[in-house]
């Protein structure tokens, strides 16, 4: 790991939820932009609601599989109180004139309590898009995985969606895809 990626909270002795509700670590884009990734935290709740308005209808549509105009308040509860352990989140930040902005979120959710298989999702603001924002999160989401025995990530991807599967696909991770009315369900296996 670079040591500009080097995780701010790990340590010998951290337990895997409490490792991944206290992530945070500093490093950059392809493109060189200087970004935050971290937990998502309760207190998110704003600049989430703010970044999912930010999304054009197409990555809502990639990301969500279906038209979602606006997030409930109970969407964004869900959103960003996690337990860490059956779901967990990472965003990538910015900070701006205006203070931290949330350019990115991904996440994934065991499929039942405890489950070592889980679903996995990503939304990226459109103008940090094609900038390595899915593959950095992915990266991240993957070492927590492993630290809390999830050995199988689920998504499920628009077939036209091809920037999320080429991301899916130059993961390295060992990868299975089936194709079913227009959507691709990728499983990418976690090695231990």
């Amino acid at each position: 790991m670079k040591d500009a990626q080097r995780p701010l909270c790990a340590g010998p002795g951290v337990s895997e939820d409490s490792y991944a509700a206290g992530f945070h670590a500093c490093t950059v884009l392809r493109d060189g932009t200087p970004v935050c990734v971290r937990a998502i935290r309760p207190d998110d709740k704003d600049r989430l609601r703010i970044a999912f308005e930010r999304l054009s209808s197409r990555s809502v549509y990639h990301r969500f599989l279906h038209p979602v105009k606006e997030l409930t308040f109970d969407d964004l509860r869900n959103l960003t109180e996690l337990d860490f352990h059956n779901h967990v989140g990472l965003v990538l930040t910015v900070e701006e004139e205006t203070g931290e902005t949330l350019i990115a979120v991904g996440r994934f959710v065991r499929a039942a309590p405890g489950a070592d298989i889980a679903e996995l999702g990503f939304a990226v603001a459109d103008e940090y898009q094609h900038h390595g924002a899915a593959t950095l999160l992915l990266e991240h989401l993957v070492g927590m995985a492993r630290r809390g025995a999830v050995r199988e990530f689920v998504a499920h991807v628009l077939e036209d969606n091809r920037e999320m599967l080429e991301v899916f696909e130059n993961s390295n991770l060992p990868m299975r895809q089936s194709f079913e009315h227009g959507v691709c369900r990728v499983v990418l296996s976690i090695p231990t």
